[in-house]
């Protein structure tokens, strides 16, 4: 069995254009997620002789990526805090250091910014991205 690093992945972003064009996302340190569920959904009743239960639609949950940030260098950061301003439906994909490579393909919402400043350190920040839909993996 092969052991990945994680060395090597990135996370890219669409220009939203037709064809589309991925960009790599610079300066990213983690990629937390996506950290998808169902619900379960409470289906006893009177003649169950024990809870029963069936699964609810997937919700593939949240993407959380940390970076070295750099608002006036790096477009994509520029993008990533204009998303979330704007609202903005993004397409992005994560690909694994494996060859070939193992993509995880997602569409989601900048819904969080924030930075982390301290003494003698970078000025960090977090993006969360909230997935809409399925996230499918090749």
């Amino acid at each position: 069995m092969a052991n990945l690093l994680s060395q090597g992945t990135g996370i890219y972003i669409s220009d939203l254009a037709s064809p589309e064009v991925f960009t790599e996302i610079g300066q990213v340190m983690t990629i937390s997620g996506p950290d998808g569920s169902a619900s379960e959904i409470d289906v006893t009743n009177l003649s169950s002789t024990a809870k029963e239960f069936v699964i609810g639609l997937p919700d593939e949950g949240s993407v959380s990526l940390e970076v070295s940030f750099d608002y006036a260098g790096s477009v994509q950061h520029d993008t990533l805090h204009s998303a979330r301003i704007s609202q903005v439906l993004q397409h992005f994909q994560i690909r694994l250091s494996d060859s070939p490579r193992t993509t995880i393909d997602f569409q989601a919402y900048v819904t969080q910014f924030s930075l982390s400043l301290g003494v003698d350190d970078k000025v960090q920040a977090t993006f969360g991205l909230r997935i809409t839909g399925a996230a499918t993996i090749t």
